[in-house]
């Protein structure tokens, strides 16, 4: 499959296709997750909204078959800029730097600076603006990359106990799981 042929699948009006057998698709063609990445910056945001959510179905079902360019995911990863869009990635970054991926996503992971992108959880953690889901999904990433950069814990716990207090039921929960573990490693 084509990007192009991609998109007009993406596209169809009318056209009912699950993201699991798109997915599932994707990976039997092998088609390229730069191409899928970059699509998810489509300049009509329902086909950049639905690339995204396809990206994440592929890389929580399918991370060892998209290893080696898990980086160009970490490249792009700052340049999204809307509210749905950030909702995707931080899950998939929450997911791509959890303990339980494939080994060879372990692996990979340690290979990229990930520098950049603490900063981003963090600020994406922080705002109060920003969709519940991706603020608990930034955190979660945070709290996977905490023994890659063990400044991450301090902070971190600073700042969950400081979101707590006017935070969500969803947000509160999600702060309350971390700092759980987070203060039991003091």
């Amino acid at each position: 499959m084509t990007q192009s042929q991609l998109i007009q699948h993406i596209s169809a009006s009318g056209r009912k296709i699950t993201l699991a057998k798109l997915g599932g698709q994707l990976k039997r063609e092998n088609f390229s997750l730069r191409e899928l990445v970059d699509l998810t910056f489509y300049t009509d945001k329902e086909i950049a909204l639905k690339s995204s959510r396809l990206l994440e179905y592929i890389l929580f079902k399918f991370p060892e078959n998209y290893y080696e360019h898990i980086a160009y995911f970490i490249e792009r990863i700052e340049d999204i800029t809307t509210q749905a869009g950030k909702k995707p990635y931080a899950k998939i970054l929450m997911h791509i730097t959890s303990p339980e991926v494939p080994r060879q996503v372990r692996s990979k992971m340690k290979e990229i600076n990930l520098e950049r992108v603490v900063e981003l959880c963090f600020e994406w953690m922080t705002d109060p603006k920003m969709l519940v889901s991706v603020r608990a999904s930034a955190s979660e990433a945070l709290f996977n990359m905490r023994h890659r950069y063990p400044w991450i814990a301090e902070e971190l716990s600073k700042q969950l106990e400081f979101i707590a207090r006017n935070a969500t039921p969803n947000l509160l929960a999600k702060c309350n799981y971390i700092l759980s573990y987070l203060h039991c490693e003091d």
